[in-house]
This record gives C-alpha cells, sequence and structure tokens, in this order.
C-alpha cells in the first residue's frame, strides 16, 4: 500500500509547490483554449499556437504574473514583424532564418535580459516555416502575422485569467507552504550537517552539492514571496502584507541558517576538526527541534524553543568557530519561531 501512494503521489516538496494545483489548472486552461481557439475562425486555423500560448504563460506559482504575459506578446510581435519584414526582402534562406532568429534574440533581451522568451524563439521560425497564402495562393506576410499574433494572444489572456483567478483563491495559502517547503529541505540540510561534523565517513565530497541546492531552493521561494508582494492584482490587505513581509523575513534567516551549516561543514573539511557525538548534542536536540516545526499549523507549539548552551571549549579557533555558527544557528531558529506566532 505505501509503495503504491508513493508511486501514484508527488513527492510532499512538490505538494507544498501546489503542483497537484498546477496540473488541474494546466488541465482547464487548456481545455479552455481548445474550445475558445475553435470557436473563431482565424485561430482554429494555428491551434498549436494557441495551447503552446496557454501552457508557456500558465504560471506554476499562483501569481497573476501580467507583466509576463505581455513581454511575451511584445517580444513575439516584433519578432515577428522583423523576420516577416526580411522574408519579403530576402525570401526565405538560410541567411533570413539566421537574421530573422538573431533579431528576435535581440528584441526578446532588449525587453528582459533576464530570460529568452522561447515564444518569441518559436515566432521566428513560425515566420520562415509557415507562411500562410493569401486568396491568390500568394505567400502573405501579413495574414502570417495576424494569425499568429492573434493565436498566441488568446492563448496568453486564457492563461493569464486562470493565473488571476487562482492566484485570487489561493494566494492566502501560499506563504505558509512555501515556509514548509523551506523547512523540508533544511531539515535534510541540519542533519546532514550533524553527521557531517561527528562522522569519520566520506561525506566530504558531497556537502558542496547538499548546500548548493538547497541554496537554490531557498532562492526560488525567495522570489516566489518576492513577485507575490509586489503582485497589483492580489488584494493584500495590511495584515496580510504584515504577514508576508514576516515571511520573507523568515526564509532570509533560514538562509542565514545555511550558510553558518554550510561554514561550519567547510571548517571541519578544510582543518580535519575532530568533534564527537556527545561534543554536539545541544545540536542533535536543534535538529530534531527543527524537524518539527510546522509552518502549516496556525501556530508552533510552546516547546519549540531551543534553549543556549555554552560554547564548548576544545581549545582550538577552528572548533570554536564552528560552535559559534552553532549557537547563530539556534539564535536565528528562536527568533523563527517568534516571527511564526505572527504569520496566521
Amino acid at each position: 500500500m505505501e509503495r503504491s501512494k508513493r508511486f501514484l503521489g508527488l513527492k510532499k516538496e512538490a505538494v507544498l509547490l501546489d503542483s497537484w494545483l498546477y496540473i488541474l489548472k494546466a488541465m482547464l486552461a487548456i481545455g479552455t483554449g481548445y474550445i475558445l481557439g475553435n470557436m473563431f475562425s482565424v485561430t482554429r486555423l494555428d491551434m498549436i499556437s494557441v495551447l503552446l500560448g496557454v501552457m508557456y504563460n500558465l504560471e506554476a506559482t499562483n501569481i497573476s504574473a501580467v507583466k509576463g504575459g505581455i513581454n511575451q506578446l511584445l517580444a513575439s510581435f516584433l519578432g515577428a514583424v522583423t523576420t516577416g519584414v526580411l522574408v519579403y526582402i530576402l525570401g526565405v534562406n538560410v541567411v533570413t532564418v539566421m537574421l530573422g532568429m538573431g533579431l528576435t534574440l535581440f528584441i526578446a533581451l532588449k525587453i528582459d535580459y533576464t530570460a529568452v522568451s522561447p515564444v518569441a524563439i518559436f515566432t521566428s521560425i513560425y515566420m520562415t516555416q509557415y507562411l500562410q497564402s493569401d486568396a491568390l495562393g500568394n505567400p502573405s506576410i501579413l495574414l502570417t502575422i495576424r494569425l499568429r499574433i492573434f493565436a498566441l494572444g488568446l492563448g496568453v489572456l486564457i492563461a493569464m485569467v486562470f493565473n488571476l483567478v487562482f492566484s485570487l483563491i489561493y494566494y492566502r495559502k501560499i506563504t505558509k507552504k512555501r515556509l514548509e517547503y523551506v523547512k523540508v529541505k533544511l531539515d535534510f540540510v541540519m542533519s546532514y550537517t550533524y553527521r557531517f561534523l561527528t562522522e569519520e565517513g566520506d561525506l566530504q565530497p558531497q556537502y558542496n552539492a547538499v548546500f548548493s541546492s538547497a541554496f537554490a531552493d531557498i532562492e526560488t521561494v525567495s522570489s516566489n514571496l518576492a513577485a507575490l508582494s509586489k503582485d497589483p492584482l492580489l488584494p493584500l490587505k495590511i495584515l496580510e502584507k504584515e504577514h508576508l513581509e514576516t515571511a520573507k523575513d523568515i526564509v532570509k534567516r533560514m538562509k542565514l541558517m545555511t550558510h553558518l551549516a554550510y561554514d561550519s561543514c567547510f571548517i571541519k573539511d578544510t582543518f580535519k576538526v575532530m568533534i564527537k557525538p556527545d561534543q554536539l548534542k545541544s545540536y542533535h536536540d536543534f535538529a530534531d527541534k527543527f524537524g518539527q516545526l510546522d509552518f502549516l499549523k496556525a501556530s508552533p507549539d510552546k516547546d519549540n524553543f531551543m534553549p543556549h548552551y555554552p560554547v564548548y571549549e576544545l581549545g582550538e579557533d577552528q572548533a570554536k568557530r564552528i560552535y559559534e555558527n552553532l549557537d547563530l544557528i539556534f539564535s536565528e531558529y528562536n527568533t523563527i519561531v517568534e516571527e511564526h506566532l505572527r504569520v496566521k
């Protein structure tokens, strides 16, 4: 039974990122795109653009993401026009394909230098490989641009509507789920740190990869919360904005905890510091408490606070630095528990 559940279900991290909700949203949105696309005489000629427009602009996180959809359309339109002009002047050949792609990438990067729109790339290829013909059978740049933009625009519009509707329904639940997601990731990191500091096994080659993955996950959640707080279409009340700012601060503190844990592992690896398990009993207790922290609850348990222990004196500067890091981790953790009380 448990094996079947693991096979048919998603990992806890995926559930916390609303993956089931994203699947539902994608099914409803692409179904709507298929129905509406076939209703119009223009868009039914290019259902691929309609459906791709839906999926390329459907947000996995529950934010409205209006700006992203508009940028996709703008980059695609400008790419279609520039490639279309090249096709009109030079015809369809290797030079046109090359120049059209180059200009489209340039325009996309001018609009958003952090990412190149895959929709704009597809549009450039589309303008050279899917030319429409007019009533006389002659290739028509204008008809091709019209078909592409209308079909893509319908898909983008549908995606934006579904992004907005789902964000309005579920945005209140996002904060706690994102915090719990980071906590689950850090639960492994903190337990791993204890094993790394106390065991003599060959864990050294792994710790950089473990921490790199954790930092990437934390940055993803930070970006999600930042986008949520800046979303102009979400009706965030004053108290909800305060809770969102508190959540962002909690994520920053968990990132600092990760930095401190990494530094401790780095010190042990670099200076070959020897620490016995009984010398890290306080950190072992902390790792257990951290695993019990649950951001999906209305408030944390009262016994979740971590008492401070004096730094264990080993006489080595490197060992003292590790213990100072761990003591700072305890301080950040206690502050997180206090802030959790304010995130309802």
